[in-house]
């Protein structure tokens, strides 16, 4: 096969209709539309059940510190996805397509891949939740009916299709599951409260153990949603900008990503979670399809009602958040996958590993929380350091979908940023609850060293040089 042939089918590839750079045309989000695509991702069973599970039966954190720890953690996450979401902002270039600046072309299938990890694991262990609720709804309408594993794959099927709609239509869906989600979580408040007669002010001047480090539970709130931080600019391209964006700076052109995660990110994340905490402290459950039932046992319409709310509330989270990025990713591995397919591709591999079976102790939330932080910091340190102060936010866009580019670096490899992500995971590990922190940081100072003294000195990157190009144009 001759290089120009070759060449031809691998621009195929990295040009995926997906994976183009958005133009004013295809960023029709509203600001609205953005909160409401953030707070459906939000609301959502991890985010109830981490307040049970971080205050763990009075032996973890108390309901004040969980406050604290959410807002650090949350804040951490809208600084991160602000600052991806630049890339989005400025040249409407999703994940899948920038990590090729930093890993080349073929490196960025390895970072890829590692984000792609823990979207897989939690579209299965949220469908695995709504479909728990659907099976319900079933055995309260017919009495006897008991089929989960088919409720898994129709609701799946439901999800994936969705998905295959794009980001517009998973933010449409919102519009019906927010409200939805507000009425029954504060059904479940005030249900929990007259219950346990117990009042707000009861439930957070409640002392605990504090066996959760302070710096374990940022970590893992923060490393829920790194993986939507890597994502950033999947979500910031979609958003309307104004004409003169490129004369604004970073706060000014990116004030309506920031604004709608502070909103549908850390208001209503730490509202979620605080409701989490009273049914814990109270009850004991953390699951919302045990909570329901202990609450409204005496309704079987009030049941129904808030089991197909559970329903949505997974839904509205595992489109967007859980199973778009997969999907996107996947795109980057042949010419010949297209959008749908990598969408139900990503769906199959996600319900056929069964992430639910992963439920070895009470607090298993917690715990993966932190794994999935340990394995993405370096990761989005890698992005932060290549974009603001390798590139100084000069992208050269064109070579980013052209075959035999910059960013070919050694066969397709930036061994730079190779080394970077896998020594710094690796240091980072021994730096315990931690560790998140360490391998953030160490990745971005291993990352800079590797490229200002190594790989910049023997492949040419046009610092400082901005190459945009267009969709049409490619």
């Amino acid at each position: 096969m001759d290089i120009q042939h070759k060449n031809e089918l691998e621009n195929k590839r990295l040009r995926s209709e997906e994976l183009l750079p958005t133009g004013d045309k295809e960023r029709d989000m509203s600001l609205f539309d953005y909160i409401i695509l953030w707070a459906g991702m939000t609301i959502n069973i991890v985010a109830f059940s981490l307040g049970a599970q971080y205050y763990n039966g009075g032996k973890g954190l108390s309901p004040w510190t969980l406050v604290v720890v959410m807002l650090i953690g949350y804040g951490i996450v809208t600084l991160f996805t602000s600052l991806v979401g630049d890339i989005g902002t400025k040249y409407g270039v999703p994940f899948a397509a920038y990590v090729r600046a930093p890993f080349g072309y073929k490196g960025a299938n390895i970072a890829g891949l590692i984000r792609a990890i823990p979207g897989l694991y939690w579209f299965g262990f949220l469908t695995w939740i709504g479909a728990g609720s659907m099976n319900k709804i079933f055995g309260i309408i017919f009495p006897g009916f008991n089929n989960l594993g088919l409720m898994i794959v129709i609701f799946a099927a439901i999800q994936i299709l969705n998905t295959m709609y794009g980001l517009k239509a998973m933010a449409k869906f919102g519009w019906l599951a927010i409200p939805s989600l507000a009425i029954m979580f504060g059904a479940i408040l005030i249900g929990t409260l007259n219950k346990y007669n117990i009042t707000i002010p009861e439930i957070m001047a409640i002392e605990t153990e504090g066996g959760y480090s302070f710096a374990f539970a940022v970590a893992g709130i923060a490393g829920g949603w790194l993986t939507m931080a890597l994502n950033g600019s999947d979500l910031s391209r979609q958003i309307k900008r104004d004409i003169n964006y490129n004369e604004m700076n970073f706060f000014k052109r990116n004030k309506r990503a920031i604004l709608g995660q502070v909103v549908g990110l850390m208001f209503v994340g730490v509202i979620t979670m605080l409701i989490g905490v009273a049914s814990g402290i109270t009850s004991g459950f953390w699951d919302l399809n045990d909570v329901v039932p202990d609450l409204f046992s005496n309704s079987k319409i009030a049941l129904i009602l808030c089991f197909i709310v559970i329903v949505f509330a997974q839904w509205s989270t595992n489109t967007a958040a859980n199973l778009l990025p997969p999907a996107l990713v996947l795109l980057n591995f042949s010419p010949k996958i297209k959008y749908w397919m990598s969408t139900i591709i990503c769906g199959v591999i996600s319900i056929g590993i069964m992430p639910w079976k992963i439920q070895s102790s009470g607090g298993f939330l917690v715990d993966i929380q932190s794994w999935i932080s340990q394995m993405l910091g370096p990761i989005i340190g890698i992005m932060l350091c290549d974009y603001f102060i390798i590139r100084k936010c000069k992208l050269n866009v064109k070579d980013l979908y052209t075959a035999g580019g910059q960013y070919t670096y050694y066969k397709g490899f930036n061994l730079s940023a190779l080394v970077a992500l896998f020594g710094a995971f690796l240091i980072g590990l021994n730096f315990g609850d931690y560790a998140f922190f360490a391998g953030l940081m160490i990745s971005v100072v291993l990352y800079w060293i590797l490229m200002t003294q190594i790989t910049l000195k023997k492949y040419e990157q046009h610092i400082g040089i901005e190459v945009p190009i267009t969709r049409e144009e490619l």
